[in-house]
C-alpha cells in the first residue's frame, strides 16, 4: 500500500468515525457533512482583525493538497464559529489566526469540546499582523497559556525536527522554510522551524506555528514551496492521528 493510499484509507475512516463522535450523551444531533466529505477544513472566525487574513490563500493551499495527495478535499472555503459546536464538529481540522481574542466562557467550551472529542487546530499567525518583534516572540506564549487554562492539565512543548509531523508526508526542515537565496536577502535564518504542540495525554490536538506558514505567498515567495509542504504535513498529521480518538465518547 502506497503512502498516499494509507492515507486515503485513515481519511475515509476518520469520516465514519468523526460522524460517530458528534452524536454524544447530551443529545446533539449529526451534523451532515461538507461538500466533498469530511475530508476538509475549515477557519475559525474569532473576535480578532486578522482572522480572515490571507483567507484567499485557503482554497490555494487545498488545491495543492488535492494535487499532492490525491485527497479528495473540499475545495469550498468554510469558516465556523466557535458559538456553535455543531458547527465546529462537521470539521476534524480548523485553521485559525490566532485564539486569544476568544473570552466568551460558551465559546471556549465549545472549543474545549471539540478538542477533546477528537477535533485538531493548527494556529498560524500572520506575521504582518503582529505589530513588532516583540509581539512576534510572545505569540507562541501567549497561545501557550490560553491552551493551559483552555485544557487544563495539557501540556505545551516545542516540535523538534525529529517529530513526525515533520515527515509525515514530505520531509521538511528549516531549510526548506528560509531557502539560501532569501538568507541572501538578509533574512534571518531560525535555529529551528517554531511549531509548539498542545497535547492532550500523548494526543496532539493543536499546532502552533510561530513563523507565518500562510503568509509564505503574498509575503515571502521563496518560502512558499516548504511552507505548503509543512501545511500539509500538518493536515496529513491531523487526519491520520485523529482515528483513534474520534469515535471516543467525551
Amino acid at each position: 500500500m502506497t503512502r498516499t493510499t494509507k492515507i486515503i484509507v485513515r481519511a475515509f475512516a476518520l469520516t465514519a468515525l468523526w460522524t460517530a463522535c458528534l452524536v454524544e450523551g447530551r443529545g446533539a444531533a449529526p451534523v451532515a457533512p461538507p461538500r466533498g466529505g469530511r475530508v476538509g477544513w475549515a477557519r475559525l472566525v474569532t473576535p480578532g482583525p486578522a482572522w480572515d487574513v490571507h483567507n484567499d490563500r485557503d482554497l490555494v493551499l487545498a488545491s495543492f493538497i488535492r494535487r499532492e495527495t490525491n485527497l479528495n478535499i473540499d475545495l469550498v472555503s468554510h469558516t465556523v464559529d466557535a458559538g456553535n459546536l455543531a458547527e465546529l464538529c462537521a470539521y476534524p481540522f480548523i485553521y485559525v489566526k490566532d485564539l486569544w481574542h476568544i473570552t466568551d466562557a460558551g465559546d471556549l467550551r465549545n472549543i474545549q469540546e471539540y478538542l477533546r472529542r477528537g477535533g485538531f487546530i493548527c494556529v498560524d499567525p500572520c506575521k504582518g499582523a503582529l505589530n513588532n518583534a516583540r509581539e512576534a516572540e510572545a505569540f507562541p506564549r501567549k497561545l501557550a497559556e490560553w491552551f493551559t487554562r483552555l485544557l487544563p492539565g495539557c501540556a505545551v512543548r516545542e516540535l523538534l525536527g525529529d517529530h513526525e509531523i515533520f515527515r509525515c508526508y514530505f520531509t521538511v526542515s528549516v531549510d526548506d522554510l528560509f531557502p539560501p537565496d532569501l538568507l541572501a536577502q538578509g533574512v534571518p535564518k531560525p535555529p529551528r522551524i517554531g511549531m509548539q504542540g498542545v497535547f492532550l495525554g500523548e494526543r496532539m490536538v493543536a499546532v502552533i506555528c510561530d513563523s507565518g506558514l500562510e503568509c509564505a505567498w503574498p509575503e515571502a515567495q521563496q518560502r512558499a514551496p516548504g511552507c505548503k509542504q509543512m501545511l500539509v504535513n500538518i493536515y496529513v498529521y491531523a487526519m491520520t492521528h485523529a482515528t483513534e480518538v474520534a469515535a471516543q465518547p467525551p
